[in-house]
């Protein structure tokens, strides 16, 4: 697991310490309590500006391509994503508030933990070649139904292990 900053204003050091304190912790809770691994995870904290635009050399590297999204990223204060080697895990430390960082990263490490399941790896893929207008992700009925389905659901189980950070010491 490799913890760094991009673009990140000295004035956020306090919460990149943190990030960096907590990082090996948080994961090892998250893979006990899912009883899954994750593989290789790069955490890069940043500010708003640096966030998105990190995401976006993300999933333009991932694609191999100079596309932009056809959509905005939404507000988040965290975001997982792949990357050739495995999956990147974005935090912005301006949006997110100091009392809730150790929450964002415990949420996210759980997202890493899923995109290493069967078949999820190519379902993200699959979303992110969408959002760049390169291949269709499926027909209407299909997006819609099952595949918001199987987002939800993931988001509620990020969701539901969050009190995983109140352990983190």
């Amino acid at each position: 697991m490799n913890v760094a900053a991009y673009r990140l204003p000295g004035r956020y050091s306090k919460g990149m310490a943190r990030i960096e304190s907590i990082a090996e912790q948080a994961a090892r809770l998250v893979q006990d309590e899912m009883r899954e691994r994750l593989g290789h995870v790069e955490i890069v904290a940043s500010d708003t500006r640096g966030y998105r635009g990190r995401i976006l050399a993300a999933e333009q590297q991932i694609l191999g391509t100079r596309t932009d999204p056809l959509w905005d990223y939404p507000e988040s204060v965290g975001h997982t994503t792949l990357i050739p080697s495995g999956v990147l895990i974005l935090v912005d430390l301006e949006a997110t508030a100091a009392g809730e960082l150790d929450e964002t990263l415990v949420h996210e490490l759980v997202h890493a933990v899923q995109f290493g399941r069967r078949g999820k790896r190519d379902f993200v893929l699959a979303g992110i070649r969408n959002n760049h207008g390169i291949q269709k992700a499926g027909g209407w009925l299909k997006v819609t139904l099952v595949d918001n389905r199987r987002v939800a659901a993931d988001e509620r189980e990020a969701q539901r292990l969050e009190h995983l950070a109140r352990k983190l010491r």
